[in-house]
């Protein structure tokens, strides 16, 4: 039986984690364009362009005041949408910010 530094049993365990967290996060991102698409159009969905994904939270961000509002009125559809298509509840919270100049 060889034995293993802790050192390298922790790095290796963290970069696993963190390949796994990244996987996560750049499915949530192809679910959500493609329930936007699907919802709004293939036009109207690339409005919105998802930037990051904390703790459930999935932060939008756009150019359109237009689609802003809109994901407010239908943000319960969409969420729910993307969670469906994951197969899990991931996203509890959306957030749109508006590009500034």
């Amino acid at each position: 039986m060889t034995f293993q530094s802790m050192r390298n049993i922790l790095s290796r365990s963290l970069g696993t984690a963190q390949v796994s967290q990244d996987l996560t996060i750049a499915g949530i991102f192809e679910a959500s364009r493609s329930v936007l698409a699907a919802c709004w159009g293939e036009e109207r969905g690339a409005c919105l362009k998802p930037v990051s994904f904390n703790e459930g939270c999935l932060k939008f961000q756009t150019d359109s005041p237009a689609a802003k509002q809109q994901m407010t009125l239908e943000q319960a559809r969409i969420k729910n949408e993307i969670n469906r298509k994951l197969g899990r509840l991931e996203v509890k919270k959306i957030i749109v910010e508006t590009k500034g100049f």
